[in-house]
């Protein structure tokens, strides 16, 4: 926006000096004014568009990468869901196994304390 605004005053301060400085005739320097503040209007009305297909450029891209990222993240949400509940099925699988060996061997020293038990 500052651009704008400096060129806006640019054109401005070149119109005055123009007038004050000018060698032609009112009509004539009038007529060349008009044709300066044509071209500003026109300079500043094209960078106001390329300002505009620029920010809608920048629009579409961020929705894009937005978009990219979302998915991204989802797939890495889902792939992080499935690792943990893998990760719960095994440490699932290891208490059993730690269980059935526990329950083993409180089988196994009740078995040898009831046969201490009889020979005595």
């Amino acid at each position: 926006m500052r651009n704008a605004e400096g060129f806006v005053v640019g054109i401005l301060v070149g119109a005055v000096g123009a007038l004050l400085l000018a060698p032609a005739s009112g009509a004539e320097t009038r007529q060349e004014l008009r044709k300066a503040m044509d071209k500003g209007r026109e300079r500043f009305y094209n960078l106001e568009s390329l300002a505009e297909e620029r920010i809608a450029v920048l629009i579409d891209e961020i929705q894009e990468k937005t978009a990219r990222l979302m998915d991204a993240g989802g797939d890495l949400m889902e792939s992080k869901r499935e690792d943990l509940l893998e990760a719960i099925q095994v440490a699932k699988r290891a208490l059993a196994a730690e269980r059935d060996i526990l329950t083993r061997s409180t089988r196994a020293r009740r078995e040898v304390l009831l046969e201490e038990e009889e020979n005595l």
